[in-house]
């Protein structure tokens, strides 16, 4: 076989690796580390056939050689682009699947428990979390709300519709909630915990994810997006409130 050829089929099979991953993972198909390394092989084989096509294309003398050696840098850039993606988020973040803006005395999932399997990461929180989280996201911390308890639960609820979370239980102080990654479908819970206090209320949250040992940042990101949100509705509110009414 040519290496035009050689090329353009380790594309193709990147390609088909690529959605076969993918789509395995999220139908829960497979078991997902295998899923995982099928995702990881896909990109090794794009990153051959990029390097191989660049490295020939110009010592190809046959016009079908160098169509073939182009075809398959195109073919292979989506295993590449989605593997370099998936890397470059989680560049830097600790080997933690559980992020809690109180390490202490992080919220406690009430119904979360009632819909994992068995083969599913523990609720528990792990002591050895605490070290890690606070030196690779030191912001992540309990917010201090001036609205009531009821003014910021309804908050709460209404962000976390709005962010595609999946809310599946709420009691008085209390929101558990799912969301799924965009391209493996993996779901992560969070509970959000409000207590309040002579200053408003406290709001806490707590993202874990059922599968894996990491979670590449996304827990904290989805924490610090969602109280990055709460601060400015907070604010718009409030503003609201003491907007005279005219007439």
């Amino acid at each position: 076989m040519s290496i035009p050829s050689l090329t353009l089929n380790l594309a193709v099979i990147s390609l088909l690796l690529l959605g076969f991953s993918t789509a395995t993972v999220r139908y829960e198909l497979i078991n997902y580390q295998i899923g995982l390394t099928l995702f990881s092989f896909a990109g090794l084989l794009s990153l051959i056939s990029i390097g191989a096509s660049a490295l020939f294309t110009r010592r190809t003398t046959s016009v079908q050689g160098r169509r073939k050696l182009n075809s398959a840098a195109f073919i292979a850039l989506p295993a590449i682009l989605f593997l370099s993606l998936s890397l470059f988020r989680g560049a830097g973040a600790p080997l933690i699947n559980d992020v809690s803006t109180n390490t202490q005395q992080p919220p406690k999932f009430l119904k979360a428990p009632d819909l994992r399997g068995p083969a599913d990461n523990s609720l528990t929180y792990m002591g050895t979390n605490i070290a890690l989280q606070e030196q690779a996201y030191p912001h992540i911390k309990t917010y201090q709300s001036p609205l009531s308890l009821v003014e910021s639960q309804n908050l709460s609820f209404k962000i976390a519709s709005e962010m595609g979370w999946l809310v599946y239980y709420q009691q008085k102080g209390h929101i558990e909630a799912q969301t799924r990654s965009f391209w493996f479908g993996f779901i992560d819970d969070i509970v959000i915990q409000i207590q309040a206090n002579d200053a408003g209320a406290l709001i806490d949250l707590r993202s874990a994810s059922r599968l894996g040992k990491g979670d590449f940042g996304a827990n904290a990101q989805r924490i610090t997006a969602f109280l990055e949100t709460f601060s400015l509705n907070e604010q718009t509110d409030i503003a609201k409130a003491a907007t005279p009414t005219q007439f």
